[in-house]
């Protein structure tokens, strides 16, 4: 066996959220493009050399129409973003499916000082056949749904508030479907000098579909996830922005297969901007949750990011980033009883170049590296993979 490393991690020390806020310029705009998109990936089966000595290699195309809107009304914003497009496949074709990836919401703000951002994303595609850990055909739709208001104020007191949905339907893989309802509350307070501090308290239940016979009667396989904590943030002029959060997490699952953890959790996020054109960011901490479409009661998280990206002009930037984690899964499915995946850790390392070739032309070069090692090296595996997207607007 192959021994996890010990890092740190980005997620918050509750947060259960699955996509930021998309940015959102303040101009209005509605900006409707064709995209071709083409990729390479060395390993897309992701599979080690324990599991398999055939090709799994694949090259990939996936034509797409994409949707950048955002109009002001009065004080008020709204905006939706994404795409949707089919991904045909030249070696495993009983991959190829539809690729949809929706986010819509609205900016309202409430008298002169409240505020709220009510979100909404749709996710249909095919899964990730590491998530899976087999290779297997099933398309999973996720659907989430958020809502935060605060009332912030220059300096002193205010309240705040947030409240979020999330559910993942399997085509084939049903059992792993789940929903997760959280929600988060705490008083805020701003002083111009030493920036902003909350005490919050955060909640999150995760129901998944697996129902666990016991000599009491059947179990449902529910998570209740409990947090406490502080968090502080403060702007050094427009080049510095940082924050931090810690709380006590507790994790209560009903699955006799899995363990309850209570104990710190945290993240630190930081960027720095030395020129307008030039960003540099991190992050670590570690988390509690259990989104996405891993097959668990929850995860335990341990992350840490770094990230760059440079704007030379309005035509061309550049961006990089690397990405650690380590996962602890907790309660695994009954797929892995055999072989429990246990623990891992993610190295992902990715690079892009954005060019607009035209007015109406944007190209876009990326490249990613990933690299899983398990406690369990049956599930160790690495891919490299390209990626090549042109958009033209319509």
């Amino acid at each position: 066996m192959k021994g996890p490393v010990a890092i740190a991690a980005t997620a918050g020390a509750v947060g259960l959220v699955m996509a930021a806020a998309p940015a959102r310029a303040q101009e209005n705009k509605f900006d409707l493009s064709l995209a071709l998109v083409e990729t390479y990936d060395t390993n897309i089966l992701r599979l080690g050399e324990q599991r398999t000595n055939q090709p799994t290699d694949n090259l990939s195309t996936a034509p797409r129409l994409t949707l950048d809107y955002s109009r002001q009304l009065a004080r008020q914003r709204i905006f939706a973003n994404g795409y949707a497009g089919y991904v045909w496949n030249n070696r495993f074709d009983f991959l190829n499916r539809q690729d949809i990836a929706l986010t819509g919401g609205a900016d309202i703000r409430v008298g002169p000082k409240c505020r709220a951002t009510v979100l909404g994303t749709f996710v249909q595609a095919q899964s990730d056949l590491e998530d899976l850990g087999v290779v297997i055909s099933n398309v999973a739709t996720t659907t989430d749904y958020s809502i935060a208001a605060s009332c912030p104020r220059p300096s002193g007191f205010y309240p705040i508030a947030s409240a979020g949905y999330f559910k993942v339907d399997n085509e084939r893989r049903q059992l792993r479907n789940q929903n997760i309802v959280d929600g988060r509350v705490g008083i805020g307070y701003s002083l111009p000098s030493l920036g902003t501090a909350q005490l919050f308290g955060a909640f999150s239940t995760i129901r998944r579909a697996r129902v666990f016979d016991t000599p009491e009667g059947p179990v449902r396989d529910v998570t209740q996830i409990r947090s406490a904590g502080l968090r502080v943030g403060r702007d050094v002029g427009t080049r510095i922005k940082a924050s931090g959060e810690v709380g006590y997490t507790s994790a209560d699952p009903a699955s006799p297969q899995a363990t309850p953890f209570s104990g710190i959790t945290y993240s630190i996020n930081a960027s720095y901007t030395p020129i307008s054109r030039f960003v540099l960011s991190a992050a670590f901490g570690r988390s509690v949750s259990a989104r996405g479409n891993l097959g668990v009661s929850y995860i335990l998280r341990d992350q840490v990011d770094f990230g760059a990206r440079l704007t030379v002009s309005r035509r061309t930037s550049f961006g990089a980033s690397v990405q650690l984690s380590q996962r602890d899964y907790k309660g695994e499915d009954p797929l892995f009883v055999a072989e429990p995946r246990l623990s891992d850790t993610q190295l992902n390392a990715q690079a892009d170049v954005r060019y607009r070739l035209a007015q109406p032309i944007t190209l876009e070069l990326a490249a990613r590296y990933r690299q899983r090692t398990a406690e369990n090296d049956f599930y160790d595996y690495d891919s490299f993979a390209t990626t090549l997207r042109a958009m033209l607007s319509i």
